[in-house]
């Protein structure tokens, strides 16, 4: 009963999601003009949008729109969830604040920030992204795009991170796939990327300094730097064959992390060079969309060379069927270990989007999420999640 009354305190406030409502000021434009509400479905306006930098154009700037209030928004994230087996098997969260920042600066450079203010042990655990972007013009229907500071592929993002409508990022991006590697897709890191817009094709190349804590051979994360000085490398290419930006895409990572030996800390036992391939897809309507994602990579797990392939997928369905409210699922599927399926994981997702209300001012989304885990390893019990998560952004 206690989760009920939760669930009726977070639905009955009428209060849900959208987008960033200080780029609604900015532009004028509803939130409904760059995404599909309520699922929240980037649609090819978002999308451009978000690729020039947070403006409408890559390389116009007009002093008198970029007031204070145009720059950046705050938004204010509750949750409850239930947890079938847990004790206590409902459980409120801390609400997430968050600044959501950027937009041009000149005619060239624009910047974003993303910044949760009580996430992680320290300051910078809260930092989500923070880049500054140059756009140079090349033929009016192409530009490069040169970002430089914490970031994640962009790609990934589109694809995944940022789908709007499921909470929780997708397994493939968010599992480790080794007890000794903790990296994962969605694992923000410092760099710089490069990206070329041409009309319907995008082609992108970066360089990352992962954020990925350093381990030694039993899996315990250690502090301090890493060892060695190596930078995880991608490649993306992606092409839009509609004009609701529907695409297709390929994304390789190669990357390398630090085994540390627990007996001499700070002295690498082995170096796992791993990598990552990866095609993508998504078919955009006005009102539903289907997207999903295939990857495959591999990982060095011990000291004497023993190499694990892996494998997942997710893919996810969401359909708008008022403006106040929608429906998504989305199915998940990892295989860290292809010669060990007792290791595979799946997840069955379900959820509801509700959007009350948007203004230049403030905006809310609610959503409800229903998922079961299940585990390969017949030891693990399944995990029944049910969620109630509540946005509001100023």
């Amino acid at each position: 009963m206690k989760l009920v009354r939760t669930l009726l305190l977070l639905l009955g406030s009428g209060l849900p999601m959208l987008a960033v409502p200080a780029w609604a000021r900015l532009t004028g434009m509803s939130c409904a003009d760059c995404h599909a509400v309520p699922t929240l479905q980037l649609t090819s306006m978002g999308l451009e949008f978000q690729r020039n930098g947070a403006r409408l154009d890559p390389t116009s700037y007009d002093a008198a729109t970029q007031r204070l209030d145009t720059y950046a928004s705050i938004t204010v994230d509750a949750s409850a969830q239930a947890v079938k087996g847990a004790k206590p098997s409902t459980q409120t969260s801390q609400p997430d604040i968050q600044i959501v920042s950027g937009g041009a600066l000149s005619e060239r450079f624009s910047y974003t920030l993303m910044y949760h203010f009580n996430t992680g042990a320290t300051p910078s655990d809260g930092m989500e992204e923070a880049f500054i972007q140059y756009n140079l013009p090349i033929s009016k229907s192409a530009f490069l795009q040169i970002r430089g500071g914490q970031l994640n592929p962009e790609i990934l993002r589109d694809f995944g991170l940022g789908a709007g409508s499921a909470l929780g990022a997708p397994l493939v991006l968010s599992t480790p796939m080794t007890t000794t590697s903790p990296f994962t897709l969605d694992a923000f890191g410092r760099g710089v990327d490069v990206k070329l817009n041409w009309s319907r094709l995008e082609l992108a190349a970066g360089v990352l300094d992962t954020l990925t804590p350093t381990t030694d051979a039993t899996g315990a994360t250690l502090s301090g730097p890493s060892p060695t000085n190596h930078k995880d490398t991608y490649a993306s290419a992606l092409y839009r064959f509609d004009d609701n930006a529907s695409g297709i895409a390929l994304f390789r990572l190669d990357g390398q992390n630090p085994v540390l030996d627990p007996a001499n800390p700070g002295t690498p036992l082995f170096t796992d060079n791993f990598y990552r391939n990866g095609a993508l897809f998504r078919f955009i309507r006005d009102d539903w969309r289907l997207m999903g994602a295939y990857f495959e990579g591999r990982h060095q797990v011990d000291v004497s060379g023993t190499d694990a392939k892996n494998a997942g997928y997710f893919a996810l369905c969401d359909v708008n069927l008022a403006p106040t409210f929608g429906i998504f699922g989305r199915y998940d599927f990892v295989r860290p270990d292809k010669s060990d399926t007792t290791k595979d994981q799946s997840m069955k997702t379900l959820g509801l989007n509700g959007f009350a209300f948007s203004s230049a001012k403030a905006g809310g989304r609610w959503t409800v999420q229903a998922s079961r885990t299940t585990y390969k390893d017949g030891i693990t019990p399944n995990n029944d999640q049910l969620i109630a998560d509540l946005i509001i952004a100023f």
